[in-house]
């Protein structure tokens, strides 16, 4: 009939299953690495405080600062996209590179912090003695790489991804 079969090896069909089976392989492989790799996070996190990974002294931000300010005084000078907003010890929010891109640069003098903080969630706070493996959780869940760290009301810290990762890239290197 014309019609090329898939067993037929002059009509290309054997290399198009072919094909598809490297490629089903290759799928198979990259989600079993995935899950390897998921699961030496784990176990490396697993039992360990938030505590001994969040930076117990993080820079804050006052709800009076402008965004101009947020991105010239904190940005530009500390390495992270966002900052925890503090008033009088109370914990308002947070601040976020995505906030301040949000409103024109032209308007960023004019706009103060307090008028766009995101105040504080169950997605962006965690507590000091909660195990890692949840805040890493939450992370990959929500694509947050920065968690406030909440010891009830008061602000003990912040957790970033930046020293979870650095903390297993060590121990890796370690035990190879």
């Amino acid at each position: 009939d014309g019609v090329g079969k898939i067993d037929d090896p002059g009509s290309g069909g054997g290399f198009v299953a072919g094909f598809w089976w490297i490629l089903l392989g290759y799928f198979v492989r990259m989600a079993s690495q995935s899950s390897y790799q998921q699961l030496m996070t784990r176990r490396a996190l697993e039992g360990e405080p938030v505590r001994r990974f969040m930076r117990p002294d993080p820079v804050t931000v006052p709800p009076s600062a402008t965004l101009d300010d947020v991105v010239h005084a904190y940005m530009y000078h500390h390495d992270f996209k966002t900052f925890p907003v503090v008033e009088d010890g109370h914990v308002l929010g947070s601040v976020s590179l995505e906030q301040v891109k949000a409103v024109p640069a032209e308007k960023r003098s004019e706009v103060h912090v307090g008028e766009v903080v995101r105040p504080p969630t169950p997605e962006t706070t965690i507590a000091p003695d909660e195990d890692a493996t949840r805040a890493l959780s939450k992370m990959s869940r929500t694509g947050q790489s920065r968690l406030l760290v909440m010891d009830g009301e008061r602000l003990a810290g912040v957790l970033s991804l930046k020293d979870l990762l650095r903390f297993l890239a060590l121990k890796v290197e370690l035990e190879t």
